[in-house]
């Protein structure tokens, strides 16, 4: 048991020192192009019942540096006053327009939506995000190079109570890991609330096409459809003005429901690293919870096991404090060190009841 402790706590060290460097590589790419982009593009925002933040993001899309774009509104069966706000912004600025979904889900109205538009660059964010005034011009700049096929930006969730803190500082890990992968040429995640691809190329791989019945992931399906195409054509946007935010979930119940839609898309994951990436850590959770548990009852081995929780804290702690730096998010040590005790216990059972239990979105069994 000692030497499986010291392999994984060594494993697991060295798996975030890949990340770490993949992360610093990140920042020390070619910028990309610094001449205009002279393609047309096409935001797209999927929208269900969204009356409570749907305005704060149109008006945020009416302040842009860009010039050349247009803002599509898929209204995806509101029974709210989604389409009300949506079609009054419209009125105001001939950019805007909504257009009501062909079927029922996420990516049933993106579809729609990239079908609708005229630009060549499509844009896609969630409707309860905000924007910065340079976010459209620095997230698809990449794209006056023939050779980009997709870009990716940072999403860091809104930190207004403890629990939003303690979800902004969970969500790092997935922003870090993502661009940090990305850099180092495995693409294993990406965020649909930040990311832009060529219209043409979405097309060519048959866009959503076989993961319809999913109730998440059409971002990463995405990404993995255009990477096995066109390897080496995907980016991750670095520049402050590229950071979206969004709201943190208010309960715990709709945090539990989101990241069960979240964790159900992994059984449908067909990539092997990807697969393997996730049971390493999943692997690590377990063995974290179990050192939690040597070192509370005691015994021989609580020393060792107390080095294990010490090394990964550590680890993390060194992995994630430059990714809130970036997007950012306030380091906040109480709400770190606590999410330490808690995240194990949520990764393993969102791991395990994403497989069994029915979920809901918004009203939908999904």
């Amino acid at each position: 048991m000692v030497y499986l402790l010291a392999f994984l706590a060594g494993s697991y060290v060295s798996f975030i020192l890949g990340l770490c460097l993949g992360w610093r590589r990140l920042f020390s790419l070619p910028p990309g192009p610094a001449r205009p982009l002279i393609h047309r593009v096409s935001v797209v925002i999927a929208a269900r019942n969204e009356q409570g933040c749907l305005e704060m993001l149109l008006q945020d899309l009416t302040r842009q540096t860009a010039t050349n774009f247009e803002v599509i509104v898929v209204d995806d069966h509101s029974d709210d006053a989604t389409v009300a706000i949506a079609d009054s912004i419209a009125q105001a600025d001939s950019r805007f327009r909504c257009i009501p979904a062909s079927g029922e889900g996420k990516k049933a109205a993106l579809t729609t939506g990239v079908l609708h538009a005229t630009g060549s660059i499509i844009v896609t964010t969630d409707a309860d995000c905000r924007v910065l005034p340079g976010w459209l011009q620095m997230l698809t700049a990449r794209f006056a190079d023939s050779h980009t096929q997709l870009v990716c930006g940072g999403v860091a969730i809104r930190a207004d109570t403890f629990f939003a803190t303690l979800q902004s500082l969970e969500f790092l890990s997935l922003i870090g890991s993502a661009g940090a992968a990305m850099a180092l040429g495995f693409p294993i995640l990406c965020n649909g609330a930040n990311l832009a691809f060529r219209k043409m190329t979405f097309q060519e791989v048959g866009g959503y096409t076989g993961n319809f019945h999913v109730a998440s992931g059409d971002d990463e399906f995405l990404l993995r459809k255009i990477g096995a195409r066109y390897p080496g054509s995907l980016y991750f946007i670095t520049h402050p003005q590229s950071v979206v935010t969004t709201r943190a979930a208010r309960t715990l119940g709709a945090f539990a429901r989101q990241r069960l839609r979240w964790a159900g898309k992994w059984r449908h994951n067909t990539s092997a690293y990807t697969v393997l990436v996730a049971l390493y850590v999943w692997a690590i959770q377990v063995t974290t919870c179990a050192s939690l548990v040597l070192v509370l009852t005691g015994g021989t081995l609580q020393g060792v096991a107390a080095i294990f929780l010490a090394g990964k804290c550590l680890a993390d702690a060194w992995f994630l404090w430059p990714v809130a730096r970036f997007v950012g998010v306030r380091w906040h040590w109480p709400a770190f060190l606590l999410l330490q005790l808690l995240y194990p216990l949520y990764v393993i059972a969102t791991g395990l009841l994403s497989n069994v239990l029915p979920n809901s979105w918004k009203g939908r069994k999904m």
